[in-house]
């Protein structure tokens, strides 16, 4: 476990990043520092790591004081995620992988079998490892900054908003490959994010930080979503957290009515392999707006909704087929029993709803 006891940090010319935070981080949970920028986020965590030393209080990890290991050895045990990953440009990816390993001693065979490992874990193919930095994508740069942090199998992760430099479509690949990842392998993470949506979807534990430091309120995101501590973490937040709420239901709570089911007027077409391709009307077919109810939220069907021109949304398996029908009427019930906060997200998705149906 990670303490910060009474911990801050006051830079020689008196400005005060951080003042006298007192946090656990348990062990085995993902907690999300979130805030403003300038809120001290990115100081607090280098404390771990002593990229940034204290100059009062204290950071135990494990009940130790890291003020009093050697800065090195004390990295090497700790993963380190930062911006745009950090890789070294005149080293291979495997070579950048297994760094921390070679740090450690091991012989190359074992350090690059590490390496290869990794890589496949992260989701990269093994061709990635032959290649320069400057040969991969963004998010795939990503990923390799990632591998590169759990070479040496550490049992806490630091992470510096690491997806902030790619663009949204990566960036939420990038995220469900962490969770994916944290749910195999049960590290303790602290993680540093301004965004709101990112700590909802990523954290066990959300800690909402104010200037210098100050913590605005503690807790999971469901409890955070439904119950700020007061007008300002709310206001941070935002007024649509009723519809951030929606992103932690499963979408497998709505009822689906059948394929065959006419919508209005209008039947859903479906190809040999049964998966959609267009709402029939006389004029040629419409889109389809889909969602997968094994994965994705109820955000994620009510959005599908909301984009369908026919006013419902086709939930489809993993390939792609046709699972069953999703009308406007049986999301907003399901959301209805989700019991989102003062029934917001039912309130501006039903506003939304009713918007789109009068554009049609």
């Amino acid at each position: 476990m990670i303490r910060f006891d009474g911990a801050g940090k006051r830079h020689p010319d008196g400005t005060i990043a951080v003042e006298g935070l007192d946090l656990d981080v348990p062990d085995g949970r993902t907690t999300v520092l979130v805030g403003p920028s300038g809120c001290g986020k990115t100081t607090i965590l280098r404390m771990v790591n002593r990229m940034v030393e204290p100059t009062s209080g204290r950071v135990l990890l494990d009940g130790t004081d890291v003020a009093g290991l050697e800065p090195a050895q004390l990295r090497r045990g700790i993963g380190y995620v930062i911006q745009q990953a950090g890789l070294f440009p005149h080293r291979r990816v495997l070579d950048n992988v297994a760094t921390v390993p070679y740090l450690l001693g091991w012989d190359r065979k074992r350090a690059r079998a590490r390496a290869m490992e990794l890589l496949e874990l992260v989701g990269l193919a093994p061709e990635t490892a032959k290649r320069y930095p400057f040969q991969l994508s963004g998010g795939q740069q990503q990923r390799v900054g990632v591998a590169r942090a759990l070479a040496a199998d550490p049992p806490l992760l630091l992470m510096d908003e690491p997806f902030s430099a790619v663009d949204p479509v990566v960036r939420a690949g990038l995220q469900e490959e962490l969770l994916r990842l944290q749910s195999e392998l049960n590290k303790t993470v602290l993680f540093v994010t301004h965004d709101i949506e990112e700590a909802v979807r990523l954290g066990d534990q959300i800690v909402v930080l104010r200037e210098h430091g100050r913590i605005g309120q503690v807790a999971d995101p469901t409890t955070l979503l439904a119950a700020p501590a007061d007008e300002q973490v709310a206001a941070f937040l935002g007024r649509d957290r009723g519809l951030r709420g929606l992103g932690l239901r499963p979408a497998t709570t709505i009822s689906l009515v059948p394929v065959g089911q006419p919508v209005g007027e209008r039947r859903l077409i479906l190809d040999a392999t049964g998966r959609p391709t267009g709402w029939q009307t006389p004029d040629g077919p419409l889109p389809v707006a889909v969602f997968r109810p094994a994965v994705d939220t109820l955000r994620t069907a009510l959005d599908a909704v909301l984009l369908s021109p026919v006013g419902a949304a086709v939930a489809v398996d993993a390939e792609g087929r046709a699972l069953g029908l999703a009308p406007r009427a049986a999301v907003l019930d399901a959301v209805d029993r989700a019991g989102t906060p003062d029934g917001a997200a039912r309130a501006e998705g039903a506003g939304e709803a009713e918007e789109a149906g009068h554009g049609r």
